[in-house]
């Protein structure tokens, strides 16, 4: 086996970064998708994830004359992460079905690419290390004569990415083979973590096997807007600790103020692995979102009406884009603006879908979009109508206002990456659906729009149109 010297670092670099969570992952499993190429099955695409839970797992693999795909444990491949790496890197991978072919180009070998603080859909939550092993370029797996294959199966799919759906592959996407492994967190803040008026009981789930020792949960006392307290409980100072399934549950009780909202965090091995907000449901400390909650109990309106699901078919995909204009503005004012909905009429078809501003008078122009953000020029338009609010501004004597153009889609930062430096370099600031996750668990502390004004006008300023994990764990509520 020969890999560049430098993708031989790299891998070294993940696999350090997880040696201590490598005893939690009992639960790990290999996914693959393989097309037969003569007479050798290649691994057109797979994902080893390393997880502390269990999955559910189809009850076999499948099988054609030209197709498998299957998910094993990697109890079954008799394997450790690092073994099925390294197995992936010398060309071969042996399963109870066979050999998977996994080679390289023919002019070099197979390359590696790290990302230690990998999002994927709302992961922000979440720690994520993601390391993606690219091999040869894959044969063309979209030809019909395939198609056909898997519809006349004896368990039938659609499509080939019906197929790795099912077998938890992942999306198909470029034309070289690869093989995703997925390091999750190991430690979660328990959702059952709770406040009953000036009593909390935070809760940490670790993964079985890890030891308590090296666990810890941090929390941050918010009192309206303002973190009050700071602390950590570490894991031999956490007595309550019992055993639920794949995990082992620690929890601390602690005194708070009424109505407070804890940002908590847990950690393992010094690195954190989760964060939540815990309230009391009974005391709102935000009275926007209190008034709001009024009339929509559980925010399951607002969230329909940003996470809707959108049907093909111009009409249809139209209203639902207004509904979501009609959320992004709840949404916004919860967080403290003031907002005017200019989009849900054709008489201001050439006007930004919101307009929002701060209590200190700076403006947010907004386009809501259900798309890629250059679609239907929006992203251009967005510019130019921006730049008639600073315009307007000025003649009427506010020129010391600022103006921010923001673009907000319901696609995930994956599927818009391509467009994000374009975005910056136009002054744009993007949110995704990831960031709009956030924004609703912001909207559970006094709302403050003027620090999140800051806040986007900073990340554009140095060249980021999204947060990363660890930025966002370490945002001002």
């Amino acid at each position: 086996m020969i890999i560049h010297e430098h993708d031989r670092k790299t891998l070294e670099e993940f696999f350090e970064a997880i040696k201590f969570n490598l005893a939690g992952y009992k639960h790990a499993s290999l996914s693959y998708f393989a097309v037969k190429n003569g007479d050798n099955f290649e691994l057109s695409q797979g994902r080893l994830l390393l997880q502390c839970a269990p999955i559910a797992v189809p009850s076999e693999p499948f099988h054609t004359s030209n197709v498998r795909a299957g998910i094993y444990k990697l109890d079954e491949l008799k394997q450790t992460p690092r073994g099925v790496v390294e197995s992936l890197l010398s060309g071969k991978l042996s399963t109870p079905v066979g050999e998977l072919i996994f080679p390289s180009h023919q002019d070099r070998p197979h390359s590696i690419y790290f990302n230690p603080s990998q999002t994927d859909g709302i992961q922000f939550q979440h720690r994520q290390m993601q390391l993606t092993i690219r091999g040869g370029r894959r044969q063309q797996i979209y030809s019909m004569n395939l198609g056909l294959e898997l519809k006349a199966a004896s368990r039938p799919f659609d499509n080939i990415q019906d197929l790795c759906n099912e077998y938890e592959v992942g999306q198909i996407s470029g034309d070289e083979m690869s093989v995703e492994v997925v390091a999750f967190n190991v430690a979660t803040v328990a959702a059952d973590s709770s406040i009953k008026g000036t009593k909390a009981c935070l809760a940490i789930l670790l993964a079985d096997g890890l030891e308590r020792e090296k666990a810890s949960l941090g929390y941050q006392i918010v009192e309206k807007s303002k973190v009050i307290k700071r602390d950590m409980a570490a894991g031999a100072t956490i007595e309550s600790w019992t055993t639920v399934g794949s995990y082992q549950r620690g929890e601390i009780k602690i005194d708070v103020p009424l109505g407070a909202v804890l940002h908590c965090i847990a950690n393992y091995a010094g690195e954190p692995q989760h964060q939540a907000r815990v309230t009391d449901p009974s005391v709102m400390q935000n009275p926007l979102r209190a008034v709001h909650q009024t009339f929509d109990r559980k925010l399951e309106i607002l969230s329909d009406l940003i996470n809707k699901s959108y049907v093909e078919g111009k009409n249809a995909k139209d209203r639902d884009a207004r509904k979501f204009e009609v959320g992004i503005a709840w949404l916004f004012w919860m967080l403290g603006f003031a907002v005017t909905h200019l989009g849900d009429t054709p008489k201001t078809a050439n006007a930004p879908d919101l307009i929002a501003v701060t209590p200190q008078g700076h403006f947010a122009v907004i386009e809501c979009t259900t798309g890629l953000l250059k679609a239907e020029n929006k992203l251009a338009s967005l510019v130019e109508r921006a730049e008639k609010v600073r315009q307007s501004l000025a003649t009427s004597g506010h020129a010391q206002l600022r103006v921010l153009p923001i673009i907000i889609t319901t696609k995930t930062c994956g599927e818009v990456m391509g467009e994000l430096e374009q975005a910056q370099n136009s002054g744009v600031h993007v949110i995704t659906r990831e960031v709009l996750t956030d924004m609703l668990e912001r909207s559970l502390v006094f709302p403050n729009a003027d620090q999140f004004y800051a806040e986007a006008e900073e990340a554009l300023r140095r060249g980021r149109t999204e947060a990363t994990w660890e930025q966002n764990l370490y945002l001002k509520p």
